[in-house]
C-alpha cells in the first residue's frame, strides 16, 4: 500500500537540496454503483474494499442489516454494489436531507437508529481505553511508513482488537472496520471504537447508525460531534495521550467513573 518517490529534501543547516527516495500512502479512486445506479466516487487506500463498502453503506444508513447486502464486485476503478431494497435511490434522498435540523440538533431518523444506546449498560476501564489507543499506535504500519493515513480499530472489553484498518480518509477507516466486525458477525453495542482522526459529527453519526456506545481518539472532538453525541447518549474520549484523556459525554460508561460515582449517569 506505499509506492516510491524521488523527492527533494531541503536542509535548513546546509542550505541545500537533497535528492531522496521516499514512500507515499496508495489513493485509488473507484466509482461506486448500487444496483447499476451511480452512487458516488470514493478516494481510498486499496485494501479492505469490500469492509469499506459494507462499513459505508451501514455507516450511512443506506442498508440497516449486512443481509441486505446480495454482492460486491470490483471491476478495475468501478465497484457494484447489489442490494435486496429496490428503492435504494429514494431511501439516499430521504436521508440526505434529515442527518440534522436546522438548529443543528439531531433528525428524528438518527434518533431512531441510536435509541439503543442511551440504555447500553456496557463499561471498559480506563486501562482497556488506553489499550485501543496502544493498539492504533502499533499497527498502524503504513502510517509510520508514510505518515499519510489514519487508523480504526474495534476493541471489546477484554482489550482484543476484533478488527483493525487504515486508510488515507478517517471516514474510510471507520467504515473499514465496521464493514469487517459486520462481517463477522460481532454484536457493535459491546465494543469500543478507536481512530485517530477528529471526533467529528460525521464520525459521531457513523458509530450512533451501528450502536457503538464508546468513541475513542487521540484527536479532539468538534462541538457538534459534542452536541451530537450527547444528543444520542454515546460516550465521547478525545486526546488520548500519555497517562490522561478527556470524557466530553456520558462518563457512566468509564467503569473507574462509575465506581466513584454510585453509578451515576448524568453527562458532563
Amino acid at each position: 500500500m506505499l509506492s516510491e518517490h524521488e523527492i527533494l529534501v531541503f536542509n535548513g543547516i546546509k542550505e541545500e537540496f537533497e535528492p531522496r527516495r521516499d514512500v507515499v500512502a496508495i489513493e485509488k479512486e473507484a466509482n461506486i454503483y448500487i444496483n447499476d445506479n451511480f452512487y458516488m466516487t470514493f478516494r481510498y487506500l486499496p485494501s479492505q474494499v469490500k469492509e469499506l463498502v459494507i462499513g459505508h453503506l451501514l455507516t450511512e444508513g443506506i442498508i440497516d442489516d449486512i443481509k441486505e447486502l446480495l454482492e460486491v464486485n470490483l471491476s478495475k476503478n468501478n465497484i457494484y454494489v447489489k442490494l435486496s431494497t429496490s428503492n435504494v435511490l429514494d431511501r439516499l434522498r430521504r436521508l440526505s436531507s434529515i442527518i440534522t435540523n436546522d438548529d443543528g440538533s439531531v433528525g428524528q431518523e438518527i434518533l431512531k437508529a441510536a435509541q439503543k444506546l442511551k440504555s447500553s449498560r456496557v463499561r471498559f476501564s480506563v486501562k482497556s481505553i488506553f489499550k485501543a489507543i496502544e493498539i492504533l499506535n502499533s499497527r498502524a504500519l503504513i502510517f509510520k511508513a508514510s505518515g499519510g493515513t489514519h487508523a480504526a480499530a474495534l476493541v471489546n472489553r477484554y482489550n482484543e482488537a476484533i478488527a483493525f484498518s487504515e486508510d488515507v480518509g478517517r471516514h474510510n477507516a471507520v467504515d473499514k472496520v465496521i464493514g469487517e466486525a459486520a462481517i463477522k458477525g460481532f454484536n457493535f453495542s459491546e465494543l469500543l471504537l478507536a481512530l485517530t482522526g477528529r471526533l467529528s459529527s460525521e464520525v459521531v453519526i457513523k458509530a450512533a447508525r451501528v450502536g457503538i456506545p464508546i468513541l475513542v481518539s487521540i484527536s479532539a472532538p468538534t462541538s457538534l460531534g459534542i452536541k451530537i453525541a450527547g444528543e444520542l447518549g454515546l460516550t465521547l474520549i478525545g486526546f488520548v495521550r500519555g497517562y490522561r484523556f478527556n470524557i466530553y459525554t456520558y462518563p457512566n460508561r468509564v467503569e473507574e467513573w462509575a465506581r466513584l460515582y454510585n453509578d451515576s449517569h448524568e453527562r458532563c
